[in-house]
């Protein structure tokens, strides 16, 4: 590093800088090495990235990020929260510098990810989903480094969009930033708060870009802040080349869960037959797959009930859904009762999504 003259442009010193790595080596760097080597040069040598007029180009975006962290992070040390946190982001960043991408910036427990930026690449859009499925694989290892060290585990939601956007370097010469804006970055955010721990979820347009790349998984409709109508969002179970890889799977991957209080009108089932009588409760929380109730009495609740949408969530007064009851607990003179919706696909159930869907995108 002696040999280098600092004094010089950003571009220059980070070139030099890979001249002498290059030199000192004997061979030529490869290209992802390069790609590492260069954000890390523009960080070492310059806090400043290079000045890059903006311009309208083809890029992938990538966003990843913690499930229930904000949770998690109420109850726990500074200390704690930076064992946990420290690690994930280093490996994520390094994941995605493995397939040439750009940390465009951190979102306090999760980032933000270019493909096809600052480098023009073809093959954007496949290098961030192949990123996306390795980033899931690397988290089975962070939590087994967790285990060991009796941390707890942590779990990942991440989102991908492809399209246009405008990408270089904004603000004021004291603070110039090397970013991308546009309606392809804030339609990534949108899928990625969509996506549960552990999934991986493509828009529409990214997913039929990507041909026979990706064997999808689950497939949603919902409507979602900024569009008018509904939109698709595919799940990544596996990729196909250069080698198969799958997408691990989380056992409980929980759904994101909206506050409510709503009455709750509903008919216990016994032997496959609903009750006559209904009995109430109410509804605390409420998410696609499954919802809290506070039912009267400290006694056993039924195993199964069935219940008619309320008003509230749709206006079809005949939308009925059958739920299983998951585990309960004492709530003083009465119980706190979780429960999973059995009948999913029905109008009842898709009443409730889209309720969900309204509540998430009010806040």
């Amino acid at each position: 590093m002696g040999t280098l003259d600092l004094a010089g442009s950003s571009s220059g010193r980070v070139n030099a800088f890979l001249s002498e790595l290059t030199a000192s080596g004997g061979r030529p760097l490869s290209v992802t090495t390069q790609a590492r080597l260069l954000q890390l040069a523009c960080d070492l040598l310059d806090p400043l990235p290079p000045a890059t007029v903006p311009a309208t180009r083809e890029v992938a975006v990538l966003l990843i990020d913690l499930r229930d962290f904000s949770t998690f992070a109420a109850s726990r040390p500074a200390e704690e929260l930076l064992a946990v946190l420290t690690p994930f982001l280093t490996r994520m960043t390094e994941v995605v510098h493995d397939h040439g991408g750009f940390v465009d910036k951190f979102l306090g427990d999760g980032l933000l990810a270019l493909f096809g930026a600052p480098e023009a690449t073809e093959d954007h859009l496949a290098r961030a989903i192949a990123c996306a499925v390795d980033m899931q694989i690397a988290m089975v290892a962070l939590n087994a480094a967790h285990t060991a060290s009796r941390l707890p585990a942590i779990h990942a939601g991440i989102g991908i969009n492809s399209g246009e956007a405008v990408v270089g370097s904004f603000g004021p010469p004291a603070h110039r930033e090397y970013t991308a804006i546009g309606d392809t970055v804030n339609f990534a955010a949108r899928v990625e708060a969509f996506s549960l721990r552990g999934q991986v979820l493509l828009s529409e347009h990214s997913f039929r870009a990507a041909g026979d790349l990706v064997e999808p998984g689950r497939v949603r409709e919902l409507r979602v802040k900024g569009r008018d109508r509904p939109v698709r969002l595919y799940e990544v179970a596996a990729i196909t080349r250069p080698a198969r890889r799958e997408v691990p799977r989380i056992e409980s991957r929980r759904s994101p869960r909206v506050s409510v209080d709503l009455p709750l009108h509903y008919y216990p089932v016994l032997d496959t037959r609903p009750l006559s009588e209904a009995q109430r409760g109410h509804i605390l929380n409420l998410g696609y797959d499954g919802m809290l109730t506070r039912l009267p009495g400290a006694g056993p609740v039924p195993g199964e009930i069935r219940f008619t949408v309320t008003p509230e969530l749709a206006s079809n007064e005949h939308s009925e859904l059958v739920a299983r009851r998951l585990h309960q607990r004492p709530a003083g003179s009465a119980c706190d009762a979780a429960f999973a919706f059995l009948n999913t696909g029905t109008p009842g159930h898709e009443a409730v999504c889209r309720y969900v869907d309204r509540m998430l995108w009010r806040r």
